[in-house]
């Protein structure tokens, strides 16, 4: 008897190890199958393909040196009395991190660099390939002659919605670009600045920058 007892745990712990690699499997498939891109439609419409943002001028005393990536949970879950900049550097903390599960939406928030108040910046495209997601933003910095009125850094946030349990890469590439003219007289009348884009803009001397992070979503 506890022979045949024996062998049939053997076969139930097989049997749930088969199922459970199947489930596996087909997650893994589903996800290398997933594939979209969501791309600008014309210039006109710069300045849309973010689902959030928020813009941080030097003169209210923060500052930001170097462009930063992060993977952050679902937007609904910031507290009301922080702006998403402040979500930001408190969720860079790992003690304030939590893994997420299929059911949350899973976002990217990208903070730029520190910029001056002609330079322009927007998302050019969103793309996901299986498990690997790219964002492509240009960066547009006026060579103009002015006199400078303030600085600043945007926080840029975008929607990969919910996914499979798995392991997954982000990559946000920003692309350097000089112009010297603007469609409009400089002087955006909107904070998103959608009024008032690069007019001449071109390939810049630097090289691309690239921001990578890598996040895990848990079984539920």
């Amino acid at each position: 008897m506890r022979v045949i007892g024996f062998f049939i745990a053997v076969n139930l712990l097989l049997a749930t190890s088969l199922i459970a690699q199947d489930q596996s499997d087909k997650q893994a498939k589903a996800a290398q199958g997933d594939a979209w891109k969501k791309l600008l439609p014309n210039r006109s419409k710069r300045g849309t393909l973010h689902d959030a943002s928020q813009q941080v001028r030097g003169d209210s005393g923060k500052w930001n040196d170097d462009p930063k990536l992060l993977h952050m949970p679902p937007l609904s879950s910031k507290p009301a009395n922080l702006s998403l900049d402040d979500w930001y550097d408190r969720l860079q903390d790992t003690r304030h991190q939590r893994l997420l599960t299929p059911s949350d939406e899973n976002w990217l928030f990208m903070k730029t660099r520190q910029l001056d108040d002609n330079d322009r910046v927007w998302i050019e495209r969103i793309e996901r390939h299986g498990n690997k997601f790219t964002v492509t933003s240009n960066e547009a910095i006026w060579r103009g002659r002015y006199q400078k009125t303030f600085t600043y850094y945007n926080v840029f946030g975008i929607n990969l919605g919910k996914l499979a349990p798995g392991k997954y890469q982000a990559k946000w590439v920003i692309k350097p670009l000089v112009f010297k003219q603007f469609e409009g007289n400089g002087r955006p009348r909107n904070e998103d600045r959608s009024d008032n884009w690069s007019k001449d803009e071109r390939s810049g001397d630097s090289k691309p920058v690239e921001l990578k992070v890598a996040f895990q979503i848990a079984a539920s």
